[in-house]
């Protein structure tokens, strides 16, 4: 089969024409794979980003309640130690006036004596 070198030309040129498409189709396609790489990327950063803001607002809470809880712990320790101190000031009190009384009868009984 005898080829005509215009047939020739526009075989080449149709299958310029093609490998160009072609190429041009894989690039548009490798932009489009690199732009939702990019926004994949970008997604999951912000995710970390979200999810590292709220990890330090957990921690921030767990160390506000931490206080808090030993704050009233300290408190609590504290009422406790004044109920005690109390109760032994007033036992002390009572032994003080028992010893008072005791005293005074003695001092009496040695009048009358």
């Amino acid at each position: 089969m005898k080829m005509s070198f215009k047939t020739f030309l526009l075989a080449a040129s149709f299958a310029t024409f093609s490998v160009a498409s072609c190429t041009q189709a894989e690039q548009n396609q490798a932009e489009a794979n690199t732009e939702a790489a990019a926004d994949n990327v970008e997604a999951n950063a912000e995710a970390a980003a979200d999810n590292t803001e709220a990890a330090a607002d957990n921690a921030g809470d767990a160390i506000e309640n931490a206080a808090e809880n030993t704050g009233q712990d300290i408190e609590n320790a504290a009422e406790k130690a004044g109920d005690k101190m109390d109760a032994a000031a007033n036992k002390a009190d009572a032994k003080i006036d028992a010893a008072a009384a005791d005293a005074r009868a003695e001092m009496n009984a040695a009048k009358r004596d």
